[in-house]
């Protein structure tokens, strides 16, 4: 089953990526679905590292994990104030399975931004990934409070209950809450959910 997360294009970079983009003739992908922005705090950052920076997300939009991982450490690096890159940083690792470096990273980030949504909902997600199912329900609890309407963090509470603690009947509602705000037709979490009610009434 797949998760859900969201990548950080700070809006001035963004503008700065689709200049240079533009002209490589290259498209920066969107996010499967609509999540909360993080407010980053104000921090200045070289020319140099915002292309690097914008290239590494590009390669993490590609795939290129490791190679975005390396990058956006040395950015981490120089521009420690700087909050997307310390978030995205967390998603590389995560996605190469580096879980001690992913959750530096995210320990990092929430640091420099407390109470954000997306945040906690990777936070959730490293947890799963290191077995902590319980630290993974808070995390997840906690980004809901923040966001109740962003779908990915229902869908992955979804997945916590149906896949880690084999609770259908609370998995069901967090996968419905999710299709419901995704804002794209998802038939195969459609299926999914009612072979799962199809389970259920047969237990």
């Amino acid at each position: 089953m797949k998760v859900l997360l969201t990548l950080y294009f700070p809006r001035l970079i963004l503008l700065l990526a689709i200049s240079i983009l533009l002209s490589a003739c290259a498209t920066v992908s969107k996010s499967p679905s609509p999540t909360s922005q993080i407010i980053k705090k104000s921090v200045s950052i070289s020319e140099k590292d915002s292309l690097d920076y914008v290239q590494a997300v590009a390669d993490l939009e590609k795939g290129n994990a490791k190679v975005a991982a390396i990058s956006l450490g040395k950015i981490a690096e120089k521009n420690p104030g700087y909050l997307d890159v310390w978030v995205n940083l967390a998603i590389a690792n995560y996605t190469v399975k580096n879980i001690a470096d992913a959750q530096r990273a995210i320990e990092y980030a929430d640091k420099l931004q407390p109470a954000s949504a997306d945040i906690n909902n990777i936070k959730g997600l490293i947890c799963v990934e290191s077995g902590q199912y319980k630290n993974a329900e808070k995390n997840y609890l906690n980004a809901l409070k923040l966001d109740a309407k962003n779908p990915n963090i229902h869908y992955n509470m979804a997945l916590l209950y149906d896949l880690y603690y084999q609770n259908i009947a609370k998995a069901i509602p967090y996968y419905e809450s999710y299709l419901l705000l995704a804002g794209q037709k998802d038939e195969e979490t459609e299926a999914w959910v009612q072979e799962l009610k199809q389970t259920l009434k047969r237990e």
